[in-house]
Formats: structure tokens, C-alpha cells, sequence
């Protein structure tokens, strides 16, 4: 792994962006209500409706990609929009990224709560959050790009409580 860094994602990185997910189930996962073939547009749309767009670079190059949204009342936040570039994968940016997210809701937003959401089919994603220590609370039952039932499985990470 090279030099790692992190900043805030801007428009022309959004080109480059758009071309991670490799096929629709990838784009279902990374953003779920976007239409197939992604576009620019719908990236561009999603970049000004989220908080805190972040890139993580690897030898000053993207390669990655997260964000939040449904940020109430600085308590709680998702994380959403989560990828890495395809060539980049299993080489822990995927870490690297959640680990700066995890860090920039509890430090700078002071979240009390971190939450993310992800598809039970997504059997790797769904063992890498556990990992990281997000707990499941809730599920619900949604459809896929192929018009299927899947339960889209909601966790979160709860701040640590300070010392008094």
C-alpha cells in the first residue's frame, strides 16, 4: 500500500467515481436508488445532497469513496456510498476509509451514533462492518435491481462514553 491520505471529495473527482461499480448488483450496493448505467448526473446530484464526501488517495490518486446522509440533529448519521476502486480492493482502504468516517462522525460531527445500512446478500460487507464493530438493529424488506426481495439490515456504532 502506498501513501495514504484523506480530503474532501470535489466534482472532478466524480468522474472517475462513477465508473467503480462493475456491474448493476455493484451499483445496487454502492447506491442503491441510482439508475443503471450510472451517470455523472446522478453521482453529481448525490455529492450535493450528502455531508462530508470523502476520498481516501493512495499515492495522491482516488481510491475510494463515502459519505454521510441523514444527519439529525448532529446525534446520528449513516454512512452511505461506500466503494473502493475495483483494482484497489482487498488491500484495506476499505478500512482505512471506514476507520477515517468513523472518526470524522465522532470527533468533528460529534455524533452519538454512527448507523449504516447494508443488504444481507452482501455477505462481505455485512462481516467487514461487523468487524469494525457496527452491530445490527434493525431490518427491512426491499427489492432489488432485479425486482427481488432482499432485507436491508441497519447498524450502528454508538460513541464511546468519555471518563468522568
Amino acid at each position: 500500500m502506498g501513501n495514504i491520505s484523506f480530503r474532501q471529495a470535489t466534482q472532478a473527482d466524480l468522474a472517475g467515481i462513477f465508473n467503480y461499480p462493475l456491474s448493476r448488483e455493484e451499483l445496487f450496493y454502492f447506491f442503491p436508488s441510482a439508475n443503471h448505467p450510472l451517470t455523472l448526473a446522478q453521482l453529481e446530484q448525490q455529492l450535493n445532497e450528502r455531508h462530508q464526501s470523502t476520498v481516501i488517495l493512495e499515492d495522491n490518486h482516488v481510491a475510494g469513496f463515502a459519505n454521510f446522509y441523514n444527519v439529525e440533529n448532529r446525534n446520528i448519521a449513516f454512512i452511505g456510498n461506500v466503494i473502493i476502486k475495483p483494482e484497489k480492493r482487498q488491500r484495506g482502504l476499505g478500512k482505512k476509509l471506514l476507520q477515517m468516517m468513523i472518526t470524522t462522525g465522532f470527533s468533528q460531527l460529534r455524533l452519538k451514533e454512527i448507523h449504516l445500512s447494508c443488504y444481507n446478500n452482501n455477505t462481505p460487507a455485512l462481516l467487514f462492518y461487523n468487524s469494525l464493530g457496527f452491530k445490527p438493529y434493525a431490518a427491512e424488506a426491499r427489492t432489488d435491481f432485479n425486482n427481488k426481495a432482499v432485507v436491508l439490515i441497519h447498524l450502528r456504532m454508538k460513541a464511546k462514553l468519555e471518563a468522568s
